[in-house]
């Protein structure tokens, strides 16, 4: 009786516990992501320069991809316009585990911050992080406002 107990128990909890890590993981890689993007802006308005973030795949330069799973770097940006040119490193994040896809819906592969602290676009960014067999509300968006703020992180369904 305690065995069939224990395993409908079981059979019930390990589902439920699995959502439960995914969606842990999946806040704190979007929290890693927002904070990127917050340093980088209060940077930028504290140094008076630009100071960008990019997608990296080696945590020291820009890859010029929309992979943004493949890690980011947040540094200070020795060209206004164009692409962004890495002058001091600030910091960067490692590749994220558990496979996910982020990607930038515009294609961008660069965030730059102006020494005002906006973005310097008219048009806002949306960034899209999905996990491998997603499911669910598991989805993650991160907006960035033209004035440069991280707008909010909103959740959705699974595609």
């Amino acid at each position: 009786m305690t065995l069939v107990i224990a395993s409908i128990v079981l059979t019930l909890a390990v589902p439920s516990f699995r959502d439960l890590i995914q969606n842990n993981r999946i806040t704190g890689q979007v929290n890693e992501m927002v904070t990127a993007f917050n340093l980088a802006r209060m940077e930028a308005i504290r140094r008076g320069s630009p100071v960008s973030v990019c997608a990296s795949t080696d945590q020291a330069s820009c890859s010029g991809a929309n992979n943004w799973a493949t890690g980011w770097i947040v540094f200070t940006d020795t060209n206004s316009a164009g692409n962004p040119t890495v002058s001091q490193l600030l910091r960067a994040w490692d590749q994220l585990p558990g496979n996910p896809a982020i990607s930038e819906t515009g294609g961008a592969s660069f965030v730059r911050y102006q020494s005002n602290g906006t973005t310097g676009v008219l048009v806002p960014f949306t960034f899209t992080h999905t996990i491998p067999d997603c499911t669910g509300m598991q989805q993650r968006t991160i907006d960035i406002t033209s004035a440069g703020r991280v707008g909010g992180v909103t959740t959705s369904a699974c595609p």
